[in-house]
């Protein structure tokens, strides 16, 4: 056991196979390969004004100041964004003078990202499709820098080092390293009478453990966030199939309908959602 600790084909097989990847959890919610449906066409619009909100900038440009902490300065290098969204990290490192490529398989978000870059007199370079895709294309191409924030692309170890190929001097990586926080789902658990698998995200430990195993030189930090949102009662009850699929809870008729006569009979109006849970973030020095 001690010795398969320190073997890397070990860990690099778990990440693998292991079925509580971001990708594959995001995958059961069908938020995988499902770029044209009308749920994720809302997800994106939610998605990009969270992003571009005051909140959502903050964290991008705290995000940013950690990287340039290790002696990361943007102006005047190149950065590949694999997995950019509607942009707001790529916007906020252009106008910090990179001159910035960006990867994003989804063409609503893509759109997004080119009306940002517009609106905030940027110049970036959109490439519309998967990491997958661009890195049988461009297996020459380098960048100073390569960022991947939170995104499922980055699902094992073999997308990790097509990643680290294309970085000249860093690459950033980061992701959930804990089962999100949900006060609501842990007010359900003992309601319905289920208890949680704990699933969580566990990419962040396959990552860190294989850097080290493979001698590379990264920083790294792990920071617990938590937030208070109110939340429309109904959007709640909406939510409950994916939250759901999140603790692992089986999607069974009668537990959904109890979970929503429970909220009903409790809340009325917006519920005070306090949610968030524990991130990682890792910059490698190649």
């Amino acid at each position: 056991m001690r010795r398969d600790l320190f073997n890397q084909k070990t860990w690099e097989s778990a990440w693998e196979n292991d079925p509580n990847t971001n990708v594959k959890i995001m995958q059961r919610l069908g938020q995988v390969g499902s770029y044209n449906t009308e749920g994720f066409r809302k997800w994106a619009k939610s998605y990009d004004e969270m992003s571009f909100s005051d909140e959502g900038r903050q964290r991008s440009n705290r995000i940013l100041s950690w990287i340039e902490q290790q002696g990361v300065s943007f102006e005047g290098i190149s950065v590949l964004d694999i997995g950019a969204a509607s942009g707001v990290f790529s916007i906020s490192m252009a106008r910090k003078g990179a001159e910035v490529t960006t990867i994003e398989p989804s063409s609503d978000l893509a759109t997004m990202l080119a009306e940002h870059a517009k609106k905030h007199s940027v110049q970036v370079n959109i490439i519309q499709k998967p990491f997958e895709d661009f890195v049988e294309d461009n297996n020459k191409q380098s960048f100073d820098l390569v960022f991947s924030s939170m995104c499922p692309a980055i699902s094992n170890w073999n997308i990790v080092e097509k990643a680290l190929g294309f970085a000249k001097k860093y690459c950033y990586i980061s992701g959930m390293s804990s089962r999100k926080e949900n006060h609501v789902m842990d007010e359900l658990l003992p309601i319905i009478g289920v208890d949680s698998q704990g699933i969580g995200s566990s990419d962040m430990a396959y990552l860190l453990q294989l850097l080290f195993l493979k001698g590379y030189s990264y920083q790294s930090l792990i920071e617990r966030h938590v937030k208070i949102v109110d939340i429309d009662i109904e959007n709640v009850v909406t939510k409950l199939t994916e939250w759901f699929v999140e603790y692992g809870i089986p999607l069974e008729d009668k537990l959904l309908k109890k979970s929503e006569e429970y909220l009903r009979e409790t809340y009325t109006g917006k519920i005070p959602l306090r949610m968030g849970g524990r991130f990682g973030k890792v910059l490698v020095q190649l």
